[in-house]
């Protein structure tokens, strides 16, 4: 498999390297109890609800784990839920279709109450395996590698969270759950790195070589012995690079950071990052039948910008492209681009206008924090002409575009772009492959054929596209930053900063480095 990037919500901070370890957890117990004509009285129901609840009591753990372990056996000792046990019962359901209606039902009240009560709702459906177990007197062992690994998993229940050896769990990943689960607090707390709700998760593969970076959600599959290297000494900052955050002398250009959640933002506050260049949207749209309402996303919105009180903020509409198909969108386009970027959300305008409002209404309750935001992929001036349109009457006040198609770099095309909107980004990851012709499409095993090394993106076909932006923006007197994974590789900082550029955004756990690297020359 080539080197592969995913992209899920990163829990603290923190880089890891390791093996994968995909865990798949045997399923005989659940089977046995829930097999037809099983039935369970509601006594055994009752203690084994009981028993799990002082199981989680009698965890070892402190501060907030505890905390965790604490709320969860209240629920299960919450009268109510066991009166929707028996409820279910007395219909004919057997015992264990009686507790997951039951904790499903409870699930659902949690979430109609909103807020700390809608974040424990996750927490129900482990209650009601766990419960489930217990009654079929069964707990299957699990059989750990004997090597350091990085855990990856659908999902981790609090319970097996607190149980985690971190000598032998280098991080963990799961498909599912979210940054503030009551499972993430206890792993946060344990200083482990973790990446939830990682998109593409099934491509991991046991045995896979992984790198996760916390800081910015981010996890590579496969990666290059460039990368392992660059992030081996974020992992390790030395005294030396521990000063430079803490340096008052500014790099050549402004620091950023790239972050997929607003949970992220404190490991790049704590990295020296200035703002952030790149803040990805998709997470709350990915995996979802319908597009979040004006209220989910008003709430992550202001979260964000409320952490970047007084600094800039890059916000990039959602961005879709193969690996990230969404039912509730038309399809659109055609050839290398096909539903891909911008071209896609102007098909639909009414989860477009949603986002933009959101943004709008985000920025209006946090007039501290410098909000940008810019649509991806932009095809060709009319496109830039119409984001920009939409984007301010729905109140944006600093639009702009990312470059990443060479067509875009032509300087027509450029310079009629730049007529239109505030700012442009350049996505170096896409404008390399492109530039270069390597496709995108993925092959059988989920590898991305083409896949490009740092080093590519500072070949002649690909700097001189760059060149040609920069230059324009330059003319126009419009900001140019750079948002790609170039722009935390020391060398090709380097080239942009030469070329012009007015920002690089990177991974926070790279940005220490870089500022040392920018400020020795």
């Amino acid at each position: 498999m080539a080197e592969r990037f995913l992209v899920g919500a990163g829990v603290g901070s923190g880089v890891a390297h390791g093996k994968a370890f995909v865990l798949a957890r045997p399923e005989a117990a659940l089977a046995q109890i829930s097999k037809p004509g099983n039935r369970v009285g509601m006594v055994a129901i009752q203690n084994a609800m009981q028993s799990v609840a002082e199981d989680l009591e009698n965890i070892t753990t402190v501060g907030d784990a505890k905390d965790v372990m604490v709320a969860l056996a209240m629920i299960l000792r919450d009268p109510v839920l066991f009166q929707e046990v028996k409820a279910h019962l007395s219909e004919g359901s057997e015992a264990a279709e009686a507790i997951r209606r039951a904790f499903a039902r409870f699930a659902r009240k949690l979430e109609s109450l909103g807020g700390y009560f809608a974040e424990r709702a996750s927490d129900l459906g482990y209650l009601a395996n766990r419960v489930i177990t217990e009654l079929a007197g069964e707990q299957p062992e699990i059989k750990f590698p004997d090597e350091p690994f990085v855990l990856v998993t659908e999902s981790i229940s609090p319970m097996d969270a607190s149980k985690l050896d971190p000598e032998r769990v280098l991080a963990v990943i799961t498909s599912d759950g979210t940054p503030t689960s009551h499972s993430a607090i206890i792993i946060r707390a344990a200083k482990l790195p973790m990446v939830v709700g990682l998109i593409g998760a099934g491509l991991i593969r046991t045995g896979v070589d992984l790198l996760v970076d916390a800081s910015s959600g981010q996890v590579v599959l496969e990666p290059s012995t460039e990368r392992i290297e660059r992030y081996r000494v974020a992992a390790n900052l030395d005294t030396h690079l521990i000063k430079v955050i803490e340096d008052d002398r500014e790099a050549p250009v402004l620091l950023l950071a790239n972050l997929g959640s607003s949970f992220e933002a404190s490991a790049a506050i704590a990295s020296g990052a200035k703002g952030v260049g790149l803040f990805r949207t998709e997470l709350l749209y990915l995996g979802q039948l319908v597009p979040p309402t004006l209220e989910e996303q008003y709430e992550e919105y202001s979260r964000l910008l409320r952490a970047f009180k007084g600094k800039r903020v890059l916000v990039r509409v959602l961005d879709l492209d193969f690996d990230k198909p969404l039912p509730f969108l038309k399809e659109t386009g055609s050839g290398n681009y096909a539903n891909r970027g911008l071209q896609v959300l102007l098909a639909n305008p009414e989860v477009l206008l949603t986002q933009l409002a959101a943004l709008a209404l985000a920025q209006q309750a946090n007039p501290e924090t410098e909000m940008w935001v810019m649509a991806p992929m932009v095809l060709n001036v009319a496109e830039a002409q119409e984001f920009a349109e939409f984007a301010r009457k729905s109140g944006i006040k600093n639009v702009g575009v990312m470059i990443e198609v060479p067509e875009v770099t032509q300087s027509d095309v450029i310079d009629g772009i730049l007529q239109v909107v505030d700012f442009i980004s350049i996505g170096t990851n896409d404008l390399t492959h492109y530039a270069l012709g390597k496709s995108r499409h993925t092959a059988g095993d989920g590898a991305v054929s083409g896949t490009i090394s740092l080093a590519e993106t500072r070949k002649p076909e690909v700097m001189s596209l760059i060149e040609r932006v920069v230059a324009a923006a330059k003319r126009a007197n419009k900001p140019v930053g750079v948002c790609g994974e170039a722009a935390g590789d020391p060398e090709s900082a380097r080239a942009f900063i030469a070329l012009g550029v007015d920002s690089l955004s990177a991974s926070s756990a790279l940005l220490p480095q870089l500022k040392a690297a920018l400020l020795a020359g």
